[in-house]
């Protein structure tokens, strides 16, 4: 009866610990959202087309930029260009979080981190400035060159900017709520 009383407890106490935890939160208890300047981010990048990764200091997948105008899971979308300069007018700076550099923008209550997860190019396939810079796709295409596209760049020297690139390219995704 002792060992059925001790089994009933845990039981119990396991139900209420999961009953608290809530379901939209991956591991590590950090919330999937956070606003800046009234823009609902998400604090992870997308990994496989649909899906956030489990940490928010992983890289996830990379997309052409046609790929990324569908890659955020249900409910998100790609950012605008004008939304990344919300992003940026919040303040950032570059830090390391965890063993990964990146940019952290926002103030020190409500903020994202993006990891340097660098770009692949088209025309080699080969990944560069991993761990040195981030490129993230907006779904602004360029007014000058149907070819390119917005996206937001950073790096420990430059800091955070926006410029256009070809779209053939291939940038994590970083989305916001629709």
């Amino acid at each position: 009866m002792r060992k059925f009383k001790i089994f009933l407890g845990v039981a119990l106490v396991a139900a209420v610990i999961m009953t608290a935890c809530k379901p939209d939160e991956p591991s590590g208890n950090v919330p999937n959202e956070v606003v800046i300047n009234g823009i609902k981010w998400a604090t992870r990048n997308v990994g496989s087309k649909g899906t956030f990764v489990t940490n928010p200091n992983d890289y996830g997948n990379y997309y052409a930029w046609q790929q990324a105008q569908t890659a955020c899971p249900d409910g998100w979308r790609l950012p605008t260009k004008l939304e990344f300069e919300s992003l940026m007018s919040a303040g950032g700076t570059w830090i390391t979080q965890n063993g990964k550099d990146g940019y952290k923008f926002g103030d020190s209550k409500n903020n994202i981190f993006l990891p340097a997860a660098g770009q692949r190019y088209y025309y080699d396939s080969n990944m560069r400035y991993v761990g040195a810079s981030g490129y993230y796709w907006s779904s602004t295409s360029s007014s000058t060159s149907s070819s390119n596209a917005y996206y937001l760049e950073f790096s420990s020297i430059s800091g955070a900017s926006i410029s256009t690139y070809d779209k053939k390219n291939e940038h994590s995704v970083r989305c916001v709520a629709k």
